[in-house]
């Protein structure tokens, strides 16, 4: 799923962080399946739009699709590939480029805070923002990369929640491995992706009747979607 750049939700968290000067910024969240993938991918582009050379880190081993939301990777390959560099990759989009979760064997590499260090100081020195992609905080595998230290090295982490999905005691443990790590957090996102507003559900169950009155449905859904009264977000 892609979010269109254009969206306020975007603009906001954009001018919030990159936009007020941050130049590394991580997104994570308490579960799996959040959205920050996709958070970190339309934050990108906003940045590249913006004239910023911009780098995307997937540091995301429990489910890595950056290929597969971004759809148009090149296969040319930057120079020195015994290095992170060699595995940065270019995109159709002029100033972003990204880098791939790493192979199994390089995990350790991500893992090693001083290495990572090198990494980002390298990053920043030739781009003006490095956005992080990072596996949940509260997964643990022995593939991981652990959020929390990713986060603890930027200027500010975005911590998504899926609305409606996510438990406040897996919303609160995140909360507090972050708290204890140092990390700067931004704020939290919340997505609603899961759920929708009430005037949403209504207008959905009405169309199960269209075949026996689609006038009368289709007034229906006018005047639920001009209602203030089922369209308060909650």
């Amino acid at each position: 799923m892609k979010l269109p750049i254009n969206y306020l939700e975007i603009e906001e968290i954009y001018s919030n962080s990159i936009g007020k000067g941050m130049r590394s910024v991580a997104i994570t969240s308490a579960n799996a399946e959040e959205g920050c993938s996709t958070l970190a991918y339309a934050l990108s582009q906003r940045s590249e739009v913006d004239g910023k050379r911009t780098l995307l880190v997937e540091v995301n081993m429990l489910h890595p699709e950056l290929g597969d939301i971004s759809g148009h990777i090149h296969t040319d390959w930057l120079p020195n590939p015994k290095s992170a560099d060699g595995c940065i990759m270019r995109t159709d989009d002029v100033n972003l480029d990204i880098l791939p979760a790493p192979c199994d064997t390089d995990v350790l590499m991500f893992r090693n805070i001083a290495n990572m260090s090198k990494l980002m100081q390298h990053w920043l020195e030739n781009y003006d923002a490095v956005i992080f992609d990072t596996s949940p905080v509260n997964a643990r595998n022995r593939n991981n990369i652990p959020a929390e230290s990713v986060c603890a090295m930027v200027d500010g982490t975005i911590l998504m929640v899926m609305a409606g999905i996510t438990r406040q005691t897996q919303f609160k443990a995140a909360l507090d491995r972050l708290n204890h790590n140092d990390v700067s957090l931004i704020g939290v996102v919340f997505n609603d992706y899961r759920n929708p507003r009430l005037a949403d559900e209504i207008c959905r169950e009405t169309h199960r009747l269209d075949n026996w009155f689609p006038n009368v449905m289709s007034k229906i859904r006018r005047h639920i979607k001009k209602s203030s009264f089922f369209n308060i977000d909650l």
